[in-house]
């Protein structure tokens, strides 16, 4: 930005340059530094004199310089800009380029692990799943072994009872009983026994090791106690059901209310203080930590479910997915108001007053000119409040979600979520693979988040684009 002072010569006098300003800078710099640091190690040496112990002086000076040597930095910095405009504009401007470049810095390292990790899981999970392929058919034969250990047991009994016989008629008679009846149903329960384990065993063993079918396999199957066999298919659906009902309930509750705190609300006394006292309501709901709602979900909700059980023909789990998502629908309920009021707001007047003047009642002007206008910004609400519901997880805790769900979950049932796989993978420890330690499940945790970002970018994409084709058709 350039130095007003050139176009503006009325402010030299007032607006003195840079290098004038590094001298009343660095004083006000070693004021501020030496005045907080000395307040802070007095106070700290005054709360360790009121405790009885004993305080040293070297230690007072030694941390008086070192908070002083972090302070005047900070402080000069500031002074400086205090006292010349121009360098306080290219500060501003470096520091903002130095914390966006930071931000990227953190999201390249981010993503970067976990590609690595995700790297890991596509390198580790065909090991694992060859040496479990491996232990399935040495359990085969090792059933082979045991009909046979089985068949000569039998024997050895068979003959233990022929020479507990009196005499040969006796032997001929328990002979002939095992051979015909004995011996072969031994066998043929035996055979049947192998024949369900072999099934069992063939519909464990994985023969695709491709990278394609292990992505499949983590897409389509549920979780499972083995690092290689576990998917994330119930979380992902419950991730999508949970981002729909989000959507059904917060979008239209937040737009009405919004229309009706920014078109019908009273423009009497009364009226302005009930908006004022729901707008203030909104904006500190906007700020409660999300743990809050899962308390509230899990109490409202929970009862809810637990009064229509006894009504309903069918079972329903008190902590199901439609308590759920109604709980998101709260926690993300003020971001879609506040965003619809904003762009409603954006709406000029004279939009309004041309529709009044052709004869247009109060809710055809919001229905046909006013809402049109607005949608891109209303659009913008749901996209930020369908990713915040999405990637949500500690609301959930509270309210009851699973960490374990083998089956895509229904309505009225228990369900999980994606963050919530993945806090579960994440905490699990690691594996003993080759005498090597292997955060197997840390890797399908990097995978699982990988995952959701991909799904969170896409229905915002697609969302951005329907923003973005609603602008197009804007006609002002």
């Amino acid at each position: 930005m350039s130095d007003r002072r050139e176009t503006h010569p009325a402010l030299r006098s007032t607006l003195p340059s840079w290098r004038a300003a590094i001298g009343p800078g660095l004083l006000w710099g070693l004021i501020f530094s030496v005045s907080i640091s000395v307040g802070l190690v007095a106070a700290y040496g005054f709360w360790h004199v009121l405790r009885g112990e004993a305080v040293s002086a070297r230690g007072f000076v030694f941390g008086a310089a070192a908070l002083n040597a972090v302070l005047f930095p900070i402080g000069a910095l500031a002074g400086i800009m205090r006292y010349s405009r121009a360098f306080a504009d290219k500060a501003f401007v470096g520091l903002g380029m130095l914390a966006t470049c930071f931000g990227l810095a953190m999201l390249v390292l981010f993503f970067g692990q976990m590609i690595w990790d995700t790297k890991k899981y596509f390198r580790y999970t065909p090991q694992m799943i060859r040496e479990h392929n491996e232990m399935l058919r040495d359990r085969v034969t090792q059933q082979e072994n045991i009909i046979l250990a089985e068949m000569e047991k039998t024997k050895a009994e068979m003959h233990a009872e022929m020479k507990k016989a009196a005499d040969d008629q006796e032997r001929a008679e328990i002979k002939e009983l095992f051979e015909k009846e004995i011996l072969p149903g031994k066998l043929s329960d035996l055979k049947k026994n192998a024949d369900d384990f072999i099934q069992a065993r063939n519909a464990g063993v994985r023969e695709d090791l491709s990278g394609w079918g292990i992505f499949v396999f983590f897409l389509a199957n549920g979780p499972s106690n083995v690092p290689q066999d576990a998917g994330i298919f119930p979380a992902l659906i419950g991730s999508l059901y949970i981002g729909l009902i989000t959507i059904l309930f917060a979008v239209p509750i937040g737009i009405g209310a919004a229309i009706y705190l920014e078109e019908y609300k009273s423009k009497g006394r009364m009226g302005k203080i009930l908006g004022g006292i729901i707008q203030i309501n909104i904006n500190n709901l906007a700020g409660v930590p999300s743990v809050v709602y899962g308390i509230l979900g899990g109490w409202a909700f929970v009862q809810m479910m637990i009064g229509l059980q006894q009504y309903a023909p069918w079972d329903i789990a008190p902590r199901n997915l439609l308590g759920g998502g109604l709980t998101l629908a709260l926690l993300t309920l003020p971001v879609v108001i506040v965003a619809t009021q904003e762009a409603i707001r954006a709406v000029p007047d004279s939009i309004r007053h041309g529709a009044y003047a052709v004869g247009a009642t109060h809710w055809q002007t919001i229905r046909f000119q006013v809402l049109p206008l607005a949608w891109p910004g209303i659009l913008t609400g749901a996209i930020l409040s369908l990713s915040r519901a999405i990637g949500e997880a500690a609301p959930l805790v509270l309210f009851g979600a699973l960490l374990f769900v083998d089956q895509t979950p229904g309505l009225f049932q228990r369900f999980t979520v994606l963050p919530m796989q993945i806090f579960a993978w994440a905490d699990r420890p690691a594996v003993l693979m080759n005498g090597e330690t292997v955060e197997v499940w840390q890797h399908n945790a990097a995978f699982a988040s990988l995952v959701l970002l991909v799904m969170l970018l896409s229905l915002n994409a697609a969302a951005i684009w329907m923003r973005n084709r609603a602008q197009q058709r804007l006609k002002w």
